[in-house]
């Protein structure tokens, strides 16, 4: 038997979350509680901050879709960010949210074992460039044909030069994919889908 959904309260808004969302995201506020548990006001802070999560939850939940994924969860705790709880010079506690995407995370070319089809350099590039990895995929298939199979051993090449990226659990998705980009990302997938089966 597995569990499909898990319903919560987060302030005065009801999500449903998968189980790995309510894991990630009960973590999440454990943190924030435990970083602000000497604020005087830190009732009224987690509340605010539970709204929030929830409004941009259920903002980005897809067309017909009722449960949020780890995924979705994820790039909601990206735009809202770490909860910290500085002293400022008058001694009064002061609350900021430092979102991830200023904490200038270095950019590292790595084989993705996540999403790999045959050893991860496409997934990989495709996450340096922020880009979806179909794209990255179409244009590694052009090279090899217009190449006469150069490009064959260049992959192989990067295969021995490129390190493998540890699997982290709950890992971002590969890029972000403009609107438009996304639709023809889309239907151009829905031609390899009938491949895999």
């Amino acid at each position: 038997m597995k569990r499909i959904s898990i319903t919560v309260c987060l302030n005065r808004s009801t999500v449903q979350l998968d189980e790995a969302s309510f894991v990630r995201l009960e973590t999440y506020l454990v943190e924030a509680a435990r970083t602000l548990a000497l604020n005087p006001d830190r009732h009224e802070i987690l509340a605010d901050l539970e709204q929030a999560i929830a409004d941009r939850c259920l903002q980005r939940l897809p067309a017909g879709q009722t449960v949020v994924s780890l995924i979705v969860l994820e790039t909601v705790l990206a735009e809202v960010g770490e909860v910290r709880d500085t002293v400022s010079d008058s001694n009064e506690p002061r609350v900021e949210y430092i979102p991830r995407d200023t904490q200038s995370p270095t950019k590292r070319l790595e084989q993705l074992n996540e999403g790999a089809i045959l050893s991860g350099i496409c997934a990989g590039i495709a996450r340096y460039f922020e880009i979806d990895v179909i794209w990255v995929r179409i244009v590694m298939v052009i090279l090899t044909v217009l190449s006469g199979f150069t490009a064959v051993l260049i992959y192989a090449l990067l295969m021995l030069l490129i390190p493998i990226a540890p699997i982290r659990v709950g890992s971002p998705s590969l890029g972000k994919v403009p609107a438009k980009l996304r639709e023809a990302t889309a239907y151009v997938r829905s031609f390899f889908e009938p491949a895999k089966t």
